[in-house]
């Protein structure tokens, strides 16, 4: 990609931080090694018990750019609400105090949302899931859209986490940031998603579709409550679908399953079974067929788990793959995955013409 010059446009960096002492020094060091230099960096702890906040001063009196804040515990979306307040960049950008970015994250995304017209709002980058030391253990979804993309990420969910995602200062004066409300009723964990699609509500999109963000996966991170995130999700969809009547029935069919499929996973895993068999029928409500697929691959994989434990006894265990570090990859590398039996290449390119009319192709629309 061809990157403009845009060297000394200001971006604010909005970086919450929640007992965070493990992850923030490697995060808030991917930052300060962006090749794009003129940022405004502001970390705001959302009320931390341990020594995220001293980590956080340190590196502040080391970089004039970092701007330190402390709250008292309301939840991420409060938190990055209060470093929107405190930024005064034309550009915000977000990342959350455990992920990483390449060091030409901002340099890539502002060159690619910067040149364009003001009715596009905000630009994405895709992931690569990295674990606790930092090295890459796979792609994340090669998948992505570009403009109107409302119908599709409600289906396709292409950012897939907070901290790919950079906007105008014109997205918060028209949606407002993001919204504390689902930490209040114990289910936040998707508010990025949701700041996502109010943004596609009002503006086009652009999409950088390298692995440009590693997505940490850990205990102590925020999705490793698959419940709350799986609720989380649920009424972030159902919030979605309240505010746009006119999305077709179609759409709301595809979307509601889109949710109820992670849900299901989510609930699957924690042997929910009762809110399990709830997002089940809802599936099945869409497609019979799609809910048959669904048990049985629930049953292979059960099936698969248990072979493997029995293998596992008797056969002397691979050596594990080499692994890479994130900063050691080539962003460029192609990612892989994103397809599946619901999400095939005939739905998206559905769902691509509902975007081109608007949301409200009645052509398109019919099942």
């Amino acid at each position: 990609m061809e990157m403009s010059t845009t060297s000394e446009i200001l971006v604010a960096v909005v970086i919450p931080a929640y007992n965070a002492r493990d992850y923030i020094a490697e995060t808030l060091q991917s930052v300060i090694d962006q090749t794009h230099r003129a940022l405004e960096i502001i970390v705001v702890d959302d009320g931390s018990t341990d020594e995220t906040a001293s980590i956080c001063r340190h590196f502040a009196v080391a970089d004039p750019r970092i701007q330190f804040l402390s709250t008292e515990n309301r939840g991420v979306a409060a938190a990055r609400n209060t470093g929107i307040a405190a930024s005064k960049a034309g550009y915000l950008a977000f990342l959350d105090a455990d992920d990483l970015w390449h060091p030409t994250y901002v340099e890539r995304m502002l060159s690619a949302l910067h040149p364009l017209p003001d009715d596009w709002g905000a630009v994405y980058a895709l992931h690569r899931l990295v674990d606790s030391q930092g090295y890459c253990t796979r792609s994340g979804s090669s998948l992505s859209a570009r403009e109107s993309i409302l119908i599709r990420h409600l289906v396709f969910r292409f950012v897939g986490n907070g901290s790919g995602f950079m906007v105008r200062r014109a997205v918060i004066d028209k949606i407002g940031g993001y919204d504390p409300s689902y930490a209040k009723q114990g289910i936040g964990g998707c508010e990025d998603f949701d700041f996502e699609l109010r943004t596609a509500e009002h503006f086009k999109i652009e999409a950088v579709p390298f692995g440009l963000v590693g997505y940490r996966v850990h205990a102590a991170a925020m999705s490793a409550d698959r419940s709350r995130m799986a609720r989380s999700l649920l009424a972030v969809y159902e919030r979605c679908v309240a505010r746009n009547p006119q999305l077709p029935d179609f759409v709301v069919s595809c979307a509601r399953t889109s949710a109820h499929l992670y849900a299901f996973s989510k609930f699957a895993a924690l042997k929910d079974w009762h809110s399990a068999a709830i997002s089940l029928r809802q599936i099945y409500h869409h497609s019979p067929r799609l809910a048959a697929g669904v048990i049985s691959a629930l049953i292979v994989s059960k099936a698969t788990r248990a072979a493997k434990r029995v293998l596992s006894r008797g056969w002397p265990r691979r050596q594990t793959k080499d692994f890479k570090k994130f900063e050691e990859m080539d962003p460029q590398t192609p990612l892989v995955g994103g397809w599946s039996h619901f999400r095939t290449k005939a739905l998206f390119r559905r769902l691509s013409e509902i975007d081109r009319c608007g949301g409200s192709c009645a052509a398109a629309s019919k099942r």
